[in-house]
């Protein structure tokens, strides 16, 4: 038994529960292990027939894409007619345009059919549909099929370039996880969903565009909507109103507009990102921006981007937020740029109880011909203990630091929460990985922290 393969000794039924745990490709990997593997893989439940597993973007020609589009589908079709598990959780399926993929049954639109015929047969729980590209928007799409709405198990289901009808969703009556991308929606066919669908806890809107605005709740009390996801969208109004009193979750990325958003104190995180452009009215801007996170205050988790961290401090308010956030684990996409300076400061003002701080270094665009709400030493700007930030000396615990390269800004950033971060107990930073050649210079410079002597006794610091 010792020099015995413990997998080996599982029966079948356990390997393919096991298998099944695995994305699909790696599954299908397994299948190299030995002759008892080559089947093994094809009892997985977790089902992903992608069109990037055989077609990569760099193949530019036409005639090589074909090929091998052609060599997917004749794989996929393969395996759903050998398939023999009667029940599957999860089936996936990724083809680019499918409609202008070859004619007849076994063109796209009868490959695409067969499919979801199989995913339904099979009682499938989630259904995930992408005819995208991933970069353009258009019109060639196909339309759901009827059989899907008739599928009560359905409990999740993604839909990218893929037309759908609202108010037959409502059939779907165990639907809780909705995703809809690259597609143009509208406001009337949101609303139906959301409110037609009384099971829905999550919904993401992904590159979706000609929505009017964006408005779910009103006095919707039986909402059980937990999480919402609305990323690049285009909006021809940018009027955004939310009331979901059991929103836990919401993650924006996009334009900047008009938000009114009503949460309760049960609201956990938020994640923001924003177009702003140089020619942009950031004043302004900072003050839509103040009372989007004005209206978050209760979240635990915030994460913000470059942009905001350098327009939120330049409206009525430069110092921080007069009523105080909940926040306590900040996350922060940023370059430690002087521009994005007053933004930090702003934001470890307004969040009293902080716990822990991540940077995330490398990230956003920096804005040109910046103007600062107010003048200061640029180069002794975190040498200068401007502003008693109360976080400091009474909750942060833990400063995360991913992607460091040892910057000047950075160095001296990092230096400053050191001296004043009177219970700090851990500092972990992260060089930048991506970066082979220069790896062992980052790790050298991040021990330049390691000679300063810091205000906590108790603080280690780890890098890597």
């Amino acid at each position: 038994m010792a020099d015995e393969d413990k997998l080996d000794i599982l029966p079948d039924v356990l390997l393919s529960i096991i298998v099944s745990s695995l994305p699909f490709k790696e599954a299908v990997r397994t299948s190299i292990l030995s002759k008892r593997w080559v089947k093994i893989w094809q009892a997985t439940k977790n089902i992903e027939l992608h069109e990037s597993f055989f077609v990569r973007r760099e193949d530019s020609d036409q005639r090589t894409r074909d090929v091998k589009i052609r060599a997917f589908i004749d794989f996929a079709t393969n395996f759903i007619r050998v398939y023999q598990e009667s029940t599957v959780s999860k089936f996936s399926l990724s083809l680019s345009n499918p409609i202008v993929v070859g004619e007849g049954e076994g063109g796209g639109r009868g490959f695409v059919d067969e499919c979801i015929r199989f995913a339904i047969s099979h009682k499938v729980k989630t259904l995930e549909l992408d005819f995208s590209d991933g970069e353009n928007e258009s019109n060639i799409m196909l339309d759901l099929p009827p059989i899907v709405y008739e599928h009560e198990n359905l409990e999740s289901l993604k839909l990218f370039s893929c037309g759908f009808r609202a108010v037959e969703l409502k059939k779907l009556i165990n639907l809780k996880n909705l995703c809809i991308g690259w597609i143009e929606v509208g406001i009337g066919e949101i609303r139906d969903l959301v409110k037609k669908c009384r099971k829905l806890e999550s919904l993401n809107l992904k590159n979706c565009w000609n929505v009017t605005h964006f408005e779910i709740g009103g006095n919707d009390d039986q909402l059980r909507l937990r999480s919402l996801t609305i990323e690049n969208c285009k909006f021809l109004h940018d009027w955004i109103s939310i009331e979901a009193p059991k929103l836990t979750y919401f993650r924006y990325f996009g334009t900047v507009g008009s938000f009114r958003v009503e949460v309760n104190r049960c609201f956990e995180e938020a994640d923001l990102g924003f177009e702003i452009d140089d020619d942009d009215d950031h004043s302004e801007i900072s003050n839509l921006l103040y009372v989007l996170l004005e209206s978050l205050y209760p979240a635990r988790v915030l994460s913000v981007c470059s942009s905001l961290l350098q327009v939120i401090p330049l409206g009525d308010e430069p110092i921080r937020m007069q009523a105080r956030m909940h926040t306590q684990h900040l996350r922060m996409r940023t370059k430690i740029h002087p521009n994005e300076f007053y933004g930090i400061i702003f934001l470890l003002n307004s969040c009293p109880y902080l716990k822990k701080l991540t940077l995330m270094l490398g990230q956003g665009k920096i804005f040109q011909d910046y103007e600062p709400p107010f003048r200061m030493d640029i180069r002794r700007f975190w040498a200068t203990n401007m502003v008693l930030i109360k976080c400091l000396s009474a909750s942060l615990e833990t400063v995360e630091v991913k992607g460091f390269k040892g910057k000047q800004h950075e160095i001296s950033f990092l230096t400053h929460l050191l001296h004043y971060g009177r219970i700090l107990k851990t500092l972990s930073v992260a060089v930048d990985s991506h970066d082979i050649a220069n790896i062992q210079i980052y790790i050298e410079k991040a021990q330049i922290l390691n000679t300063i002597k810091p205000a906590s006794k108790n603080i280690q610091i780890h890098i890597s």
